[in-house]
């Protein structure tokens, strides 16, 4: 399909629909369109305010976990560590900016990171003492890899399964 054809005109305005998630593909039924994709002319749509919004919304919850570390002690100091801040501050912008639909699907795809995260922390906490860095840290990225993508495509399969 050329770009003309499926062009939701790119000018920062949505009104909660999207070409991409079921419009006049064939075989489309409706439904969300959750294929993974790369699609390089959409980071240039990316605003500079966007940018500095998720920055500071970043920086804001790594500095209150650093805050909460010197008040209550490291270990819940950490726990703000894993926050996601980044997530919540793109999930806003994808909204205002693509629609809540887009919104959600970006939502969605944000949980099977989260498995793939704790993958690599579990073997991050098993192997560190045991391996060298290096090694520790490959094996922990490949199993968020794994995790991650994994469970993605098994969730693809049960939704296909059970028809939907």
């Amino acid at each position: 399909m050329s770009d003309e054809t499926n062009d939701d005109s790119n000018d920062g305005t949505n009104d909660g629909t999207n070409d991409d998630m079921g419009g006049d593909d064939p075989g489309s039924r409706g439904e969300d369109d959750d294929r993974m994709r790369l699609i390089p002319r959409e980071l240039a749509r990316t605003r500079p305010w966007d940018l500095v919004v998720r920055f500071a919304f970043g920086a804001g919850v790594s500095a209150l976990a650093g805050v909460v570390s010197l008040v209550a002690g490291p270990a819940l100091g950490g726990v703000f560590l894993a926050f996601p801040a980044i997530l919540l501050a793109s999930l806003t912008l994808v909204a205002q900016s693509e629609g809540p639909r887009q919104a959600y699907a970006e939502a969605r795809g944000s949980v099977f990171g989260t498995l793939g995260l704790a993958g690599f922390a579990v073997v991050t906490t098993v192997l560190a003492a045991r391996w060298p860095v290096w090694a520790t840290l490959v094996t922990a990225a490949a199993t968020w890899v794994v995790f991650g993508l994994g469970s993605y495509l098994v969730s693809r399969v049960i939704v296909r399964r059970a028809g939907g």
